[in-house]
């Protein structure tokens, strides 16, 4: 809902009525597409997994607009408009219903004026049907670069032909012409991403670094894939565990592969929760996912790896003795076990605390040493297992995996009393009474 703070900073510089006094009665507003004839990039092409209009329909269906109106010269027809809402429908969302009308047809009605390739903070779709224009105003939203993208009307009269230039909308706190974005030339194509991500609540870091140059390519990658959530999980989760058979093969080609297996998997289903709300666009989550399974691909693939690392060096039977081989067994299997203990409690929706990996940013400014931010959201403790594979010997990412399954065990030892059955997460078994 919002704040009394936003709705009296609304108020006051548009002069609306109060919605408790004319909302009551007046219609849901309607939403006008327009051919926006000086763009050159395609409205038809998929932002973060979904068209700029589809978005916004889902979007203004979710705020309480009524129905879409699609004029002459849209690049989404009639047939695909009707076909995307029957689907998005099906998956739980609330796109309006599509009609088509052309310029000049009698409306009479609260509306917003908009072209197709604009993208909206659906915030300002909400205030927009909680605070109505009376009848005769009318305002335009500018976005940062001083295009107009979009016409908020108190009643509109018949279907324009384009868009009326009026006054600036006084924006309310904290919103502002950064909220809209009309894609006009390529370059608008990034602000349009920009803006989706924050509406959904995804921060978009300004500095380089591991959230910038490589979360959000791949999030732009799985999102626009169109791949159902459980497929693009799935494939995370066979990435991780492909790390076993890729570390078997050993020698240089199979250590790097299984690192980067590693990598690219917990990446993968770290996002599945962004692309999940990417897809929700301000209504009901269209689809479900296995969050416990995202969670327990992390130390699923240490197990994996682990496992494939130690046979590989055990296997190595002419330089070491049988002791050494017997030591490295157990303490690889070990290591395998106490990753395999992490992900039952993950799987089971339990709290995995105890086995959970140091914080690297909490661990060096405990340190006291500098932290560069660009590290935000790293995979750290994997990368540095990738950056030990290209050495052709599995010793050294085995090492460091070894070194994870010692922080694992020290946080239970150090740790408060647990029992073994609250360990592995099972319930703790009553006390037999005694008779007295």
């Amino acid at each position: 809902m919002t704040s009394p703070d936003k709705v009296a900073t609304l108020v006051e510089p548009i002069d609306i009525t109060e919605p408790s006094e004319i909302h009551g009665h007046l219609p849901a507003p309607l939403l006008v597409v327009l051919a926006d004839n000086d763009a050159h990039v395609d409205a038809r092409r998929s932002v973060l997994g979904r068209t700029s209009l589809a978005r916004l329909m889902v979007a203004a269906g979710a705020a309480g607009f009524e129905r879409t109106i699609l004029t002459p010269g849209t690049s989404m027809g009639i047939e695909a408009a009707e076909a995307f809402v029957e689907a998005a429908r099906e998956a739980g969302e609330r796109p309006l219903p599509v009609v088509e009308s052309a310029t000049g047809e009698p409306l009479g009605r609260p509306a917003l004026v908009v072209y197709e390739g604009t993208v909206l903070n659906p915030a300002v779709l909400e205030l927009m049907v909680e605070h109505p224009l009376e009848a005769g105003e009318r305002y335009t939203l500018y976005d940062e670069v001083g295009r107009p993208a979009a016409c908020f009307f108190g009643e509109l009269h018949r279907v324009p032909a384009m868009l009326p230039l009026t006054e600036e909308l006084p924006w309310p706190d904290p919103f502002g012409p950064a909220d809209v974005v009309r894609q006009v030339d390529p370059e608008d194509v990034a602000r349009a991403r920009a803006l989706t991500l924050r509406s959904a609540g995804i921060a978009v870091p300004e500095h380089r670094g591991w959230r910038r140059d490589v979360e959000r390519p791949a999030l732009r990658l799985m999102a626009d894939s169109r791949r159902p959530l459980a497929q693009l999980n799935l494939f995370g989760v066979g990435l991780v565990a492909s790390a076993l058979p890729l570390a078997l093969v050993g020698g240089f080609l199979g250590t790097l592969a299984a690192g980067f297996a590693l990598v690219a998997g917990i990446l993968v289903t770290s996002l599945m929760a962004h692309i999940r709300r990417l897809r929700a666009d301000g209504g009901a989550l269209p689809e479900s996912v296995d969050e416990h399974l995202s969670a327990a691909a992390r130390p699923l693939g240490h197990a994996a790896l682990m496992a494939g690392l130690t046979y590989a060096i055990v296997a190595e039977t002419d330089d070491r003795s049988s002791v050494a081989a017997v030591v490295l067994l157990v303490a690889g299997g070990a290591a395998v076990v106490l990753s395999l203990l992490q992900a039952r409690l993950l799987l089971r929706g339990r709290d995995a605390e105890i086995f959970r990996l140091p914080d690297a940013e909490a661990a060096a400014r405990r340190l006291g040493l500098p932290w560069w931010p660009g590290l935000d959201h790293a995979p750290l403790f994997e990368l540095l297992v990738l950056a030990m594979s290209p050495f052709a010997t599995p010793e050294l990412p085995w090492s460091v995996l070894a070194a994870g399954a010692l922080a694992r065990l020290w946080r239970w030892y150090a740790g408060p009393p647990v029992s073994l059955r609250a360990a592995v997460g099972e319930p703790e078994l009553d006390e037999p009474s005694t008779m007295g």
